[in-house]
């Protein structure tokens, strides 16, 4: 059985996922929402640039969008 890749993506691409204008709005969103996936960290260097797994963050908008759906049933 083949294993799947996962390709790590950068903060530019996660903000660009969600509809996102900059990385500024993304880290705004980051701090306010504790659901957001954690960032993955490539190295243990200080200045280590941020990766984000998109399967983390498809999973993320699927979690709104049922938490959105059943706020709208209960009303």
């Amino acid at each position: 059985m083949e294993q799947q890749r996962t390709i790590l993506i950068s903060n530019v691409e996660a903000s660009k996922m969600i509809g996102m204008q900059s990385v500024s709005g993304l880290n705004k969103l980051r701090e306010r929402d504790k659901t957001f996936p954690k960032p993955i960290t490539t190295s243990d260097a200080r200045c280590a640039r941020l990766r984000f797994d998109p399967a983390e963050i498809e999973q993320w908008i699927a979690n709104k969008k049922a938490a959105r759906d059943q706020q709208a049933n209960n009303q």
